[in-house]
């Protein structure tokens, strides 16, 4: 079974090395982290993600530009904006990001309603 990609994102090492490491316990889940934008788009070129991570202190300004970059090149791409330090909701948030995006479309076209009128 494929792991689930994350690319982690977050200007505090520590911040980011501990909750990649939360993150690598997990035998679904593979985190690559890095501490700058640079770095996360030469990573995002060079491997498939499923999920960016931004965690705590990323800029606006970075932000915006990472997720546009990002969602250009892969539309499907989950975005995740964590903050604190917390394990146990880190893992609800990945979890409850990687549910929603696995329910199927339930799309019902007015052709096929039962129609008891008239």
């Amino acid at each position: 079974m494929e792991k689930i990609q994350i690319l982690s994102i977050g200007r505090d090492p520590l911040l980011l090395q501990k909750l990649s490491t939360f993150i690598n316990e997990n035998p679904q889940w593979q985190s690559t982290a890095t501490v700058d934008d640079e770095t996360a788009i030469e990573l995002f070129h060079q491997q498939k993600f499923h999920i960016i991570l931004l965690i705590d202190e990323i800029e606006g300004e970075s932000e915006k530009k990472l997720n546009s970059l990002f969602s250009f090149n892969n539309p499907d791409l989950i975005f995740i904006k964590h903050v604190g330090d917390s394990t146990e909701i880190l893992a609800e948030e990945i979890q409850e990001a990687l549910d929603k995006r696995k329910r199927p479309l339930n799309i019902v076209d007015d052709i096929f309603k039962n129609n008891k009128e008239g």
